[in-house]
């Protein structure tokens, strides 16, 4: 049987009806044996890399909705495959972690999704690029390169490149009081790394769409997510309500094209998430919303999980 081993965050904090890491673990261990990795176990000596893993169970509908064994430290070459679910913010010890992972992959482990991927495709720098309708857009940390963008395009909206959830995320105006202080504490709080600043897209009122894309596939089923009372964000995480919608057929061949471009560069889950007509981001670190579209497509986290399993077998076949 193959062993799957996942790299997450602390599984206790983990909400077992929404988590997409819980769901894919439990579709996993049907026909694979699955390990939960601690990611600040991870090390290198040597040339190889070890870390504590414990194996697990997952139950569905229970309080106690897993079980671990007592860890162990393993060399991490001894599994099939390692799926890379660690949150975000994308920050050194990020890096460094996908640095650690590169050896793996040299050594001929499957990772998904590639941690060399995940390192040189920026999540709102990838959407910005494969979005079909370019979006008014600056990348900086200069003031007042910043400010000139804002007056051009009257209302924006200032990201950090590097956080997930629509943290830390705000909309400017041109000609607001406190625009200055908004955009140096923006600056500041990102130590003064380049900020994405794009114009205010009015459609966020019919909703931000989720598409979950696997192994080249575009799931046909959407999460569209509407923004919570006095917030513009849609975000799950901060109170945005949801509903599924079947895919608008006119963005699909497009999302055909960059699933496989993201196969072609061994991300093998992603979620596309747009604003009416354009593509805001692109999630590689770690999609959610799989849970939430299990209402109307009941064995989704079944067929990512079997996709990955067909992954895993070529790999080998092939090397």
């Amino acid at each position: 049987m193959l062993t799957v081993g996942i790299i997450m965050d602390p599984i206790e904090h983990a909400d077992p009806d929404k988590d997409t890491t819980i769901t894919l673990m439990h579709a996993l261990q049907k026909k694979c044996n699955v390990e939960y990795i601690i990611p600040r176990s991870i090390f290198l000596e040597n040339q190889n890399v070890f870390a504590k893993s414990s194996k697990i169970k997952i139950f569905k509908n229970k309080t106690d909705f897993y079980k671990i064994s007592k860890s162990r430290l393993i060399n991490l070459n001894k599994f099939n495959c390692l799926f890379f679910r660690l949150d975000p913010p994308v920050d050194n010890f990020y890096i460094q972690i996908t640095h650690l992972l590169d050896y793996l992959e040299k050594k001929g482990v499957l990772i998904i999704n590639s941690p060399q991927s995940i390192r040189d495709m920026n999540e709102k720098i990838l959407g910005n690029n494969l979005t079909p309708n370019n979006i008014p857009t600056l990348i900086s940390s200069n003031n007042n390169i910043i400010k000139n963008f804002i007056r051009k395009n009257r209302k924006v909206v200032l990201k950090p490149l590097n956080m997930m959830r629509g943290e830390n995320i705000i909309v400017c105006k041109y000609g607001e009081k406190n625009l200055e202080s908004k955009i140096s504490n923006m600056l500041c709080n990102n130590k003064f790394e380049n900020i994405l600043v794009q114009k205010y897209i009015n459609d966020i009122k019919k909703g931000d769409t989720r598409i979950i894309i696997y192994n080249g596939i575009v799931h046909d089923k959407v999460l569209v997510r509407f923004p919570p009372k006095n917030d513009f964000r849609a975000n799950l995480a901060i109170g945005g309500k949801y509903k599924i919608k079947k895919i608008d057929n006119k963005y699909v061949e497009h999302l055909l094209d960059i699933a496989e471009y993201l196969r072609s560069n061994r991300i093998y889950l992603a979620g596309v998430d747009m604003i009416g007509k354009y593509i805001t981001e692109i999630n590689i670190t770690s999609p959610t919303g799989i849970q939430q579209l299990e209402s109307t497509s009941k064995d989704l986290s079944d067929k990512i999980a079997s996709e990955f399993i067909k992954i895993i077998k070529n790999f080998y076949l092939n090397e």
